[in-house]
């Protein structure tokens, strides 16, 4: 063995141009492979980094009141779980909350857990420094203390050994900080790097005042149990069966959901909650698009190198007749080459890793316009390391094997006799390396099918009407500093900054919104119409948002009736609202909506005017039917502010002098995530984005790699040719017809492999029905375009060695056979 590999590499040094050429494409393969690895393992495979034994631990949720099953819970729920001592050892919430760390221009946004005193010791850790929360931590108000992450120690402290007991500046108010979490820890909902902690007793200093922590009615607890030994969570499920009935007994009004049954209790695996499992489906659906994208373009790179491989074995077959005359077996001969490409797939295999860590790094530097931090441990660990060397290996046996079966079975006498053996295409001499290219061609229409398919799916989005403009709008979110809230009228001084900004040359319209349409804060409440009486089950949630005034204007919603919001719909006057098409329509038919009343408070009020009457838009998703949407004035009822401004110009060009602007007006206000609308809408489309730029990389990549590996088989048809070829333009051959006679070879392998993508493509574009717009997977212009591009380019690649061979000197050639 010690001998086949170091003859192996005297090889692979010697044909230095081979080796890197192959090797470069095998990095491609497995380096695109192990780079989606990476992000899956972060995402879904990693076991939560510092916790003990996460086997062991459950996520509880609590069906939502309009049915679906994985909510969250209220605070008093969960701790009526935490009773149930006969099958957990331990129950312990969280709640995520924005918070602002530091003070004067040092402030550092961050998220932050408020947690149950027992969080740490449901999740099995151990403090780096000092303790955890004492179990007294419960009633609400005392002490502000907080837990802070090690990365927060490193990056504000510099590890200051003596950080316990120091205070933590946080929301304008001092934390004395208990203890450090372990190295590597970052909360326990995946992606969304928690630095604090603080006890539940301090929920109302960072944002979740006492009633919305003690009212069972308030679900905005996340839970988890770690089960005790020797309990299965099948035996967990059905003692929490019964604790649901005992709470929907005890409390039918928060216990009853829109089909007027009791709520249920879920418990998942920890390893099934490391997504929201409410988007599981998808989310593992888009997963498996983009491993089998990247399966595709292995499978690509491993023809392309076979058939160079074929290639090279089929110019050592003299070599092989020797070695077998000399008495080497046929198993022997197919060992030793096989070592050679285990070899070139390791030297491709180590560059393709390394590039997967630093796509990987480039990966983490990409942010979301989002209030806290969003990040992802893409840091390759043991499994990623041996599904790397496992692709690494299946893919040296996999291109190689073919060509080393094929030159271990040439026949010796032939191979002692001639110099080069024919090898022929078409016809009943159909080569390895033709039904290798044949293969390239056909996945390379898989990828450019679904890369177009994308494509058309990111210009369908383009082409439907949102219901209000996009383009030239900053948005800017602005807000009084952590624990000043109180020291001024938060509407008043939006009216000041909107007054202000209003008059900036550039600036065409001013207003404000606690969220916009297609945003990722998305929220939802109850409603009662007058008059209208629910049917049994029916769902009276309904998405809404807070708005300020001339908000239709800016974001230039057009107002089918009555009018949209102004600076007297304040606090104190009339209540009112402006609904959609889509509400009016479900609730009133033709009527005229204007006039008619809705509250969110129940039949008993207090109740509100609808106002005006707004074109249906697009609010949650770019895809959605109309939907039911509420619009109701902030003047009338605070909510956080995110400042629009439309422009005449690029809107980032407006950052600095809105910035000033409001600092004029608030100079301690927090000015933070200045972004455009459009890059805020984009998110929406991410996963589109993210398949069309992978897929229209890759189909491009795998077309150069089919479009060479058609140019070779030409080219050494041609070489083995060259004596037919002689013989034929001495006898009169045209230099058209040799040329047509050596580009119908490529033609027909290109057509082969269209003739197999385009079902294989027209499957997966089923498939992918759920990721696409507008047409979807069925427009023929898509695999007609896909089909044509493959034909043009691989017959490009086959025109230029049949341009060759229809110059072959005929003497020359028969001179040289």
């Amino acid at each position: 063995m010690n001998f086949d590999v170091r003859y192996a590499i005297r090889r692979l040094l010697r044909s230095r141009s081979f080796t890197l050429a192959a090797g470069l494409t095998i990095a491609l393969g497995v380096g695109a492979n192990t780079a989606i690895f990476t992000l899956v393992n972060a995402v879904l495979l990693r076991p939560p980094t510092a916790v003990s034994e996460p086997d062991r631990l459950v996520g509880i949720f609590t069906s939502d009141y309009s049915g679906p099953p994985y909510g969250s819970s209220s605070l008093p729920d969960v701790e009526e779980f935490g009773r149930q001592t006969d099958v957990f050892s331990g129950v312990m919430g969280f709640a995520p909350r924005p918070a602002a760390v530091g003070a004067n221009d040092n402030i550092e946004r961050v998220a932050v857990e408020i947690v149950t005193p027992n969080y740490f010791q449901v999740l099995g850790m151990r403090p780096v420094s000092g303790r955890w929360f004492a179990s007294e931590q419960t009633a609400i108000g005392g002490e502000p203390v907080a837990i802070i992450s090690y990365a927060l120690w490193q990056r504000r402290f510099a590890g200051d050994n003596a950080i316990v007991g120091k205070p933590l500046r946080m929301n304008a108010r001092e934390f004395t900080i208990l203890g450090v979490a372990p190295e590597g820890f970052s909360g326990s909902l995946r992606g969304l790097v928690a630095d604090v902690w603080v006890p539940t007793s301090n929920g109302p200093f960072v944002g979740l005042d006492r009633e919305s922590l003690m009212h069972r009615g308030n679900r905005g607890t996340l839970a988890f149990a770690r089960l005790k030994d020797g309990v299965t969570i099948d035996d967990a499920r059905t003692r929490m069966n019964v604790v649901a009935r005992q709470l929907l007994a005890a409390y039918p009004d928060y216990w009853t959901d829109v089909t007027r049954q009791g709520r249920r209790i879920t418990l998942l695996p920890e390893s099934q909650t490391r997504i929201p499992p409410q988007i599981r489906g998808p989310a593992l659906g888009f997963v498996a698009l983009l491993m089998a994208t990247v399966g595709l373009v292995l499978l690509v790179c491993c023809a392309n190198v076979a058939g160079l491989l074929l290639a090279r074995a089929t110019g050592r077959l003299k070599e092989v007749g020797i070695r077998v005359s000399l008495g080497a077996s046929r198993g022997r001969i197919v060992r030793q080459m096989l070592t050679e490409s285990v070899l070139l797939a390791a030297f491709g295999g180590v560059v393709g890793a390394a590039a997967a860590v630093w796509a990987g790094r480039a990966l983490m530097t990409f942010s979301l316009p989002l209030p806290v931090p969003i990040a992802l441990d893409l840091t390759p660990d043991a499994r990623v390391l041996l599904f790397t060397l496992t692709v690494t290996i299946i893919t040296g046996v996999v291109f190689g094997l073919a060509p080393a079966l094929r030159a271990s079975r040439a026949d010796v006498v032939t191979a002692l006799k001639v110099d080069t053996p024919a090898m022929r295409l078409g016809g009943r001499r159909f080569s390895l390396q033709g039904a290798l290219v044949v293969g390239q061609v056909a996945l390379s229409l898989l990828l450019v099918v679904g890369a177009l398919l994308f494509l058309q799916t990111l210009r369908a989005a383009a082409s439907i009407n949102p219901g209000f403009r996009v383009d030239r709008m900053l948005m800017v979110d602005i807000s009084p500093r952590p624990g000043e809230e109180g020291r001024s009228n938060p509407m008043q001084v939006a009216l000041e900054i909107r007054d202000r900004v209003a008059a900036l040359p550039g600036v065409s319209a001013v207003s404000w919104a606690n969220a916009v349409p297609l945003g990722l804060n998305v929220s939802r409440r109850g409603t009662a119409v007058e008059g209208y009486r629910p049917r049994e089950g029916e769902d009276m949630e309904f998405h809404y948002s807070m708005v300020g005034p001339r908000y239709f204007e800016t974001m230039e919603i057009p107002l089918v009736r009555g009018r949209g919001f102004t600076d007297a719909d304040r606090e104190g006057a009339p209540r009112v609202v402006v609904v959609n098409e889509a509400f009016a329509r479900r609730f009133w038919g033709d009527a005229d909506p204007i006039g008619k009343r809705l509250s969110t408070g129940g039949q008993e009020g207090p109740w509100l005017e609808v106002v005006g009457l707004a074109r249906d838009g697009k609010y949650v998703s770019i895809a959605e039917s109309p939907r039911p949407y509420m619009f109701y004035p902030q003047l009338q009822e605070a909510n956080s502010i995110t400042l629009l401004v439309r422009t005449s110009g690029d809107p980032k060009l407006m950052t600095s002098v809105v910035r000033r602007e409001v600092a004029a007006v608030a100079p301690t206000w927090l000015i933070e995530n200045p972004t455009s609308l459009e890059e805020t809408v984009g998110v929406s489309l991410l996963p589109q984005r993210i398949a069309a730029g992978l897929l229209g990389a890759f189909g491009v990549v795998a077309l150069l790699l089919a479009a060479i590996g058609l140019y070779g088989v030409v080219a050494f048809a041609v070489a083995q040719r060259t004596r037919e070829i002689g013989i034929r333009v001495a006898l009169g051959a045209r230099s058209g017809e040799v040329m047509g006679l050596m580009l119908r070879q490529g033609i027909v392998l290109a057509g082969l492999g269209v003739a197999i993508g385009l079902p294989l493509a027209f499957a997966a574009s089923r498939l992918l029905s759920g990721f696409l717009l507008g047409s979807g997977g069925s427009d023929p212009v898509v695999f007609l375009g896909a089909a044509a591009t493959l034909t043009l380019v691989t017959v490009m690649a086959s025109w230029i060695p049949a341009r060759r061979a229809s110059r072959v000197d005929p003497m020359v050639a028969l001179r040289s056979q």
